[in-house]
């Protein structure tokens, strides 16, 4: 009886030791869980964090701009309202990347309030002084009675002329980029011309006393 009563009693606390293995895993793991979203929780909360989130912008070339701005020129041309240009151009530019993405989002969320306000969006997604200067000249437009097919037209040009300007400065700056390879390539080989004699020499000095 005695060996039996210890046998039972020795499974039940396995037993026991068991549920209470499982229950303080389980513990364990919320308490691990609640520590790592308190952590995110802090860490997002810094300072540096905060002001990385805020200057992570998308990015777009400027014949991306161009051709944004020509659109909705020639749409404006036509008798379109500035609403309905936007409404194509984001219709036309569905596949073109990150900025026909940001266009069509800004078009659903903010053309109900404003065509001005989805052009906004685009200069503060993308950071662009160019889109910024177009919802300038828009606005003026808008404020002083005046059609919005100049303000785009101006905005084109000043936009090409940024695009000419920047080949302009590859240009400049391509011969240089070029002359510095060239330069430590002949600068290597003169080197190892005068090296290679040298350790010829050394060998064969070697090689002469073992």
């Amino acid at each position: 009886m005695t060996l039996n009563t210890g046998i039972g009693l020795a499974l039940i606390l396995a037993a026991v030791l068991i549920l209470l293995a499982s229950d303080i895993s389980y513990t364990a793991q919320q308490i691990k869980r609640f520590q790592s979203k308190r952590l995110r929780s802090k860490l997002s909360k810094l300072p540096v964090l905060r002001w990385f989130k805020r200057r992570r912008r998308f990015r777009a070339d400027l014949t991306e701009i161009r051709d944004f701005a020509i659109n909705l020129q020639l749409a404006t041309s036509l008798e379109e309202t500035l609403s309905g240009a936007l409404l194509e151009t984001a219709e036309q530019f569905a596949n073109r990347g990150v900025f026909g993405q940001r266009l069509k989002r800004q078009v659903e969320s903010k053309l109900s309030i404003s065509p001005e306000e989805v052009i906004r969006g685009l200069a503060e997604d993308f950071e662009s002084e160019e889109l910024k200067a177009m919802l300038s000249r828009l606005e003026m437009a808008r404020d002083g009675g005046a059609s919005s097919v100049e303000a785009l037209r101006v905005s084109v040009e000043d936009i090409e002329e940024e695009i000419r300007a920047k080949i302009e400065r590859d240009i400049q700056r391509a011969p240089v980029m070029l002359t510095i390879p060239m330069v430590a390539g002949v600068f290597f080989a003169a080197l190892v011309l005068i090296i290679y004699p040298l350790v010829v020499r050394l060998l064969a000095t070697f090689t002469r006393y073992p």
